[in-house]
């Protein structure tokens, strides 16, 4: 079985076994109602395609999405693994053609009948570059860029005020306190 099969197989178990649960507890949910926008949206999400991505290409909503990937987060290291492996299949074959078409743009530049411009192998290089990022997103080694803010206090302020005022009366002898 090839890993798309086996990352098929395995959403649609899971995408039973959730439907089963919301069916006990007479749930209202998509998975119910519409398995297979479910699927689609856990095998994009698998592969490492983007949440916005998602959106703007298959015109999925975003609040869909989340509810579809909180109702799965059990079966996430599944889907990763399976997607990864599907994405870095993919990688390696765009990496093989580019390695073709650069070889062919070669042997033609050798016999002179093309010149070649920046722009010859542009495309293929943008694709695999996605598809070498959809395959760390999907086996989770992506990283990301997180957000740090820093908290000063009233204290740390009154001390950074301080010592800028040391060091003015360095330089220029004596500090007007403005506040006075």
């Amino acid at each position: 079985m090839s890993a798309e099969e086996e990352l098929k197989t395995e959403i649609k178990l899971a995408i039973s076994q959730v439907a089963e649960l919301k069916e006990l507890t007479k749930s209202r949910s998509l998975s119910r109602e519409k398995p297979k926008k479910v699927a689609k949206i856990l095998y994009l999400h698998a592969i490492g395609v983007s949440q916005t991505q998602m959106i703007r290409k298959y015109g999925f909503d975003r609040g869909t999405i989340l509810n579809v990937l909180v109702d799965y987060a059990d079966y996430k290291n599944t889907f990763r693994e399976l997607g990864g492996q599907l994405s870095a299949r993919s990688y390696v074959n765009l990496e093989s053609l580019e390695e073709d078409l650069i070889q062919n743009v070669r042997e033609q530049i050798q016999t002179g009948e093309y010149q070649p411009t920046p722009r010859d192998i542009k495309e293929i290089s943008i694709a695999k570059a996605n598809s070498a990022r959809q395959a760390l997103t999907a086996r989770g080694e992506a990283s990301s860029i997180t957000e740090n803010r820093n908290v000063v206090t009233q204290e740390d302020y009154e001390e950074t005020i301080q010592k800028a005022k040391e060091r003015i009366k360095l330089i220029k002898g004596e500090v007007i306190d403005v506040e006075e």
